[in-house]
Parts: structure tokens; C-alpha cells; sequence
């Protein structure tokens, strides 16, 4: 099973609309815009196994109190960029991505920008995965850098 497949069969049908003929990275970014991480208004560039590429336009609905660009916001496009990474990673139907730890350190605020995310697989370990995702402003100076372990397992 490949991992368009795998992700569409993860998703509950019931309460998403899934895209057909289309790429891993159209229908991914279909379901990010029906579910929480929309209202980043991330788009997902790239996709793969290693690496994944995002933007974070700025925008009202991502800031924060103070005008920047609202922490939760970044941590959450990281979180499921990494997740449809882990997607790679699993061996059947049956078993399930579950975020297991998460962290992120904030180096600079943004006002204005769109961030650029790059996440990369750093290892792995049996069906424990752990990535590091980087977040970029417009001067290519880092604003952020969060870290994410996964594990792969099948539910009981």
C-alpha cells in the first residue's frame, strides 16, 4: 500500500472529503484545509519520507494578542508536516502515526512575514521516529525550531 493510499485510509471518511486522482501532497493538503492546521493556512510544498517544505503566510487568523505570529500556529504546522512524514514509515493499514513527545524553542517573533518550515527526518529507530522542523522568515533567519518523536503502532 503506498502512502496516498495509506493516508486515505487512515482518514475517517465519514467527516472528510477525500480528493481522487490527485497527488500525495494535493490530497494531503485537501485534509489539512478540513482540520485544525487550516486555519494556519499552511501550504504544504513538498512531502517525502526525509524531508517536507511548508509557508505560513501571515495572516489575522495566526496571530496572536501582541500581532505576532502566534506560537501554537507554527508548533501545529510542524506537528503535521512530521505526521504525514511518519506516514512513510508505516508497513500496514492497520497501524497508526502517534505523536509521543514534542518541543519547540522560539528564537525571534514574526510580524509580517510568511515563514518558510523545512522538516527533516533526523532517525530512526525500529517505529520510533524523530524530526526536527525549522521555521524561516523572509530573511531566511530562523524564528523557530521544534522537534517531534513519533512512534508507529497498531491500536488496540
Amino acid at each position: 500500500m503506498n502512502v496516498l493510499d495509506l493516508l486515505s485510509h487512515n482518514v475517517p471518511s465519514d467527516i472528510f472529503t477525500l480528493k481522487t486522482d490527485c497527488s500525495l501532497v494535493e490530497q494531503a493538503q485537501n485534509l489539512i484545509d478540513q482540520c485544525h492546521p487550516g486555519a494556519t493556512n499552511m501550504k504544504l510544498i513538498e512531502v517525502n519520507a526525509e524531508i517536507s517544505e511548508a509557508e505560513i503566510p501571515y495572516a489575522q487568523s495566526n496571530r496572536a494578542l501582541h500581532g505576532f505570529m502566534h506560537g501554537g500556529c507554527m508548533f501545529s504546522v510542524g506537528d503535521t508536516m512530521t505526521s504525514i512524514m511518519a506516514f512513510f514509515h508505516v508497513e500496514n493499514e492497520r497501524e497508526r502515526t502517534f505523536t509521543m513527545d514534542a518541543s519547540i524553542r522560539y528564537l525571534r517573533p514574526v510580524r509580517t512575514d510568511t515563514v518558510r518550515v523545512k522538516a527533516r527526518l533526523v532517525s530512526k529507530e525500529g517505529k520510533l521516529l524523530n524530526y526536527v522542523c525549522d521555521f524561516f522568515n523572509e530573511e531566511n533567519k530562523r524564528t523557530a525550531q521544534a522537534k517531534y518523536r513519533y512512534a508507529i503502532a497498531e491500536p488496540r
